[in-house]
């Protein structure tokens, strides 16, 4: 192997030290994000009856006749 390319190839290491902690930031806030849509969407009155639907399907399926 030549001695520029082990250069090179410490040089990438020593660059990429914090891109793994960089990526797990991203992750944290893409997956943060996701969940604030997935909050709001679920208290919107569509989708809570869709889930009442469903769970009411559900009870009914198991042979329990409780209303939700």
């Amino acid at each position: 192997m030549s001695k520029a390319l082990v250069a090179v190839r410490r040089f990438r290491k020593f660059n990429e030290r914090g891109a793994a902690t960089a990526e797990y930031a991203v992750t944290m806030v893409a997956a943060c994000g996701i969940g604030g849509i997935l909050i709001a969407l679920l208290k919107s009155s569509a989708m809570l009856s869709l889930l009442k639907a469903i769970i009411n399907f559900a009870l009914k399926a198991a042979g329990l006749d409780v209303q939700i």
